[in-house]
């Protein structure tokens, strides 16, 4: 009787296959990991830090100028009321949505004010998550923000305190 070779046996395979689905695992892993770096790290912490002084000098103009308002979001509008502070010279806002772990997710709409004093603007696609909101004016001079998740039925007021 003849042996039969080794690669026509059924264990030498079996116990191939162990560290061989090893091997793919942590390929397919490496893969991913280089493939989807976080979002959140920034390379350049000293410019950062410039820019974050900078955003608090236009939450602290907000402040001096008594901004607050009334948030409403709906699936597909967006409207924005001042209820208190002089915003009689503020035409057009920008307000940008910062998803909180997803950047991909984020995006930016322009307010356009109507006849009645709302500032409003139409969402181009459906928005779920929890986003972090900056209102400001066209010129940048000053700056709000909110924290909200998505969808909501309620109307959010936004004062210029930080959060």
């Amino acid at each position: 009787m003849k042996p039969t070779p080794w690669y026509k046996n059924f264990w030498p395979w079996f116990l191939i296959s162990f560290p061989l689905a090893a091997i793919i695992g942590c390929a397919g892993l490496i893969y991913m990991a280089i493939g989807n770096g976080p979002d959140m790290v920034v390379d350049d912490y000293y410019k950062k830090g410039k820019a974050i002084n900078l955003e608090l000098s236009k939450f602290n103009k907000a402040k001096a100028l008594y901004l607050h308002g009334d948030l409403n979001i709906t699936n597909d509008k967006v409207t924005f009321t001042f209820t208190k502070g002089d915003a009689s010279n503020v035409h057009s806002l920008k307000m940008s949505f910062y998803h909180r772990t997803i950047k991909a997710n984020d995006f930016d709409v322009s307010l356009m004010k109507n006849a009645h004093g709302d500032f409003t603007a139409l969402l181009d696609t459906h928005v779920d998550g929890a986003y972090t909101v900056f209102i400001e004016p066209i010129d940048n001079s000053w700056k709000l923000k909110e924290d909200v998740i998505l969808p909501t039925e309620k109307t959010i007021s936004i004062s210029p305190e930080y959060k």
